[in-house]
């Protein structure tokens, strides 16, 4: 909900120390001691008000000899920053689909909550992280399997899956096949193809 444009400076430092969401594009922040402006939202510390003063814009705060925070991105037209995290997460999924990944560790390392992560992944892809990594992995078989010289057993470990029946078992749950099935339809609609 957009706030009424004439607004105190008292009504936009509860903004800015409640970090309100709501502000942002309304109003922007800059902080003297140290040069950089921020959105309302911002989730830096938070500066003594003696130190701070209020623009209409970014470009004003630009001008005004203030560089962009880099945790906010005040310069950038939208600022989504659980978008951002969700991505990263993704990335690391995808980047290492092929061992064990613990998704409480990914949170760790990017200092979030399991839960925060959890809720976020099913907002942005309707899967838990977990449920994320196993489609992943069955999707990745699925390709390896359509090449004949690569044996199951070794798709399975290849795909980061722990046991084969936790792979025969995940893969029949996705693709409706078990893997020796899918291989078989797979090999049958190009040996017919070729034909």
């Amino acid at each position: 909900m957009k706030k009424p444009f004439r607004m105190s400076d008292n009504e936009k430092w509860q903004a800015v120390v409640s970090c309100d969401k709501s502000y942002d594009g309304i109003f922007f922040y800059g902080v003297k001691t140290t040069g950089i402006f921020c959105r309302p939202q911002c989730r830096a510390r938070t500066p003594l008000r003696i130190n701070v003063i209020f623009f209409d814009d970014a470009v004003d705060a630009i001008e005004g000899g203030f560089r962009p925070c880099k945790k906010c991105c005040p310069d950038e037209l939208v600022f989504e920053p659980d978008l951002e995290l969700v991505k990263k997460a993704k990335d690391i999924f995808d980047a290492n689909y092929d061992q064990l990944i613990e998704p409480k560790n990914i949170s760790k390392q990017l200092g979030v909550s399991i839960n925060y992560i959890v809720r976020l992944f099913k907002q942005h892809y309707g899967l838990t992280p977990t449920q994320y990594i196993t489609k992943f992995r069955v999707d990745k078989a699925a390709e390896l399997l359509r090449q004949e010289e690569v044996k199951i057993l070794e798709i399975a470990y290849l795909t980061g899956f722990q046991s084969v029946s936790n792979f025969y078992r995940c893969f029949k749950e996705q693709v409706g096949f078990t893997p020796r099935e899918y291989r078989n339809d797979s090999l049958l609609k190009v040996t017919r193809k070729e034909v």
